[in-house]
């Protein structure tokens, strides 16, 4: 899941950057939101191949 969101916020992002008008800004922190997302997908897949353990 948080693999999809870090390839939609960046393709949001790169949307964003290339706008024609200028003037038309979004709401969205779409570079957060891919910072965040990769962050989590980082620490799950390493969770997941045992690099980071809870005992």
């Amino acid at each position: 899941m948080a693999a999809t969101i870090t390839v939609v916020s960046e393709v949001a992002n790169r949307r964003r950057s290339k706008r024609k008008d200028i003037n038309k800004v979004g709401f969205m922190p779409w570079q957060f939101i891919s910072a965040a997302s990769l962050l989590t997908f980082g620490i799950s897949v390493a969770f997941g191949l045992g690099f980071i353990s809870t005992e």
